[in-house]
């Protein structure tokens, strides 16, 4: 799942995947905007057939905290 998430990440914003993990955070180090971040959550939505509500999506900051919801989650 890691690998999957990262790969989706890196084709929204445009970076190589080597330079994401973890840590990584979606706004700080990616420079993702708003809308960025609608298509990445629409993006997991729909590959993992879930439906992240709005307050968890605000919650996510880092790689790692759509790993961890998607977890426990799915």
């Amino acid at each position: 799942m890691k690998e999957e998430i990262i790969k989706i990440i890196a084709g929204i914003a445009e970076v190589p995947e080597k330079g994401i993990n973890e840590n990584t955070n979606l706004l700080a180090d990616l420079d993702l905007e708003s809308l960025d971040l609608v298509t990445l959550i629409s993006e997991i939505e729909t590959k993992y057939e879930l439906e992240i509500p709005d307050k968890e999506i605000k919650k996510i900051q880092t790689v790692g905290d759509i790993i961890n919801y998607l977890s426990s989650h799915v």
